[in-house]
């Protein structure tokens, strides 16, 4: 059942690839690095490198991957003059742009890739793809094969995991999350859900908040505005429409707390979009 629910979760999430490229040095020294934003993945075709996480120090070596996740601060370098190449890219996997899903699977710092001959070929299409202008299919071949790439990624991520090691969120609190991002149209209240749970509402919003980062009311309210967002882009609905089909009681509470989030109105969003202004 939790594997169902954390499929269900995957299934929505939207791979964004932010930056990437092919490089070979044969020096390299960061210090302390912090990525705030987004996720690193680098693959070593050949030579070797280090990475240091807290006190423990990886030797990378061909074949391997370095998986970075955000907030960690890590020295990544060379201590030898041989050339190292690195695959490497940078990117997001949220649901909504809001929620991130990939700290569910708990991903190693660094493993070996076992189908790396695959993982090099879709990597230099993907690079490839994305160096052809002005054809259309291209846009959905990238989408494809940086699908593909973090496909093969994490296939390998999970096959070097010990499963009875990882600590994955309870099914209890997986529920409330998928409620949350599947239903961001429905009136939620804290003590309904830690009702439904037969939980104290104080320790299901703390426990939540340890889990996910945020507590399930202030998640809800950002799916919330996430879907209005996506709705009044696509302009196919006007705003009172999308203030109802999301649950609110009232325009008026709609475009406060929409302000309170991105700074403009619904109207004022919902123009950045019209193409007929």
């Amino acid at each position: 059942m939790k594997n169902d629910m954390l499929s269900s979760l995957l299934e929505t999430a939207e791979l964004k690839v932010l930056k990437f490229d092919i490089h070979r040095r044969r020096e390299m020294n960061y210090r302390n690095r912090v990525f705030q934003e987004y996720y690193m993945m680098t693959y070593v075709r050949k030579g070797s490198a280090k990475l240091r996480v807290q006190d423990k120090v990886y030797v990378i070596e061909p074949g391997s991957v370095i998986f970075i996740p955000t907030f960690l601060e890590h020295d990544q370098y060379k201590d030898s003059d041989e050339e190292t190449e690195f695959l490497w890219w940078h990117f997001t996997y949220k649901i909504q742009n809001v929620i991130d899903v990939l700290p569910f699977l708990q991903i190693p710092y660094i493993y070996p890739l076992k189908n790396h001959k695959k993982f090099e070929a879709v990597f230099d299409e993907f690079v490839l793809a994305t160096t052809r202008e002005g054809h259309i299919p291209n846009i959905i071949l990238q989408k494809a094969k940086s699908l593909e790439l973090l496909y093969l990624l994490l296939e390998n991520a999970m096959g070097s995991m010990n499963t009875t090691e990882l600590r994955q969120p309870s099914h209890s609190f997986l529920s409330i999350l998928l409620k949350i991002v599947t239903q961001p149209e429905a009136s939620l209240s804290l003590s309904d859900l830690a009702k439904d749970l037969h939980m104290n509402s104080t320790y299901v919003s703390n426990h939540f908040k340890e889990m996910f980062g945020k507590s399930p009311i202030l998640l809800h309210r950002e799916m919330k505005i996430a879907k209005a967002k996506s709705l009044l882009e696509m302009q196919e609905m006007n705003i009172t429409e999308i203030s109802s089909t999301l649950g609110f009681n009232d325009l008026q509470t709609f475009t406060r707390l929409f302000k309170k989030y991105t700074g403009i109105s619904p109207v004022q969003y919902k123009r950045l979009f019209d193409k007929n202004v």
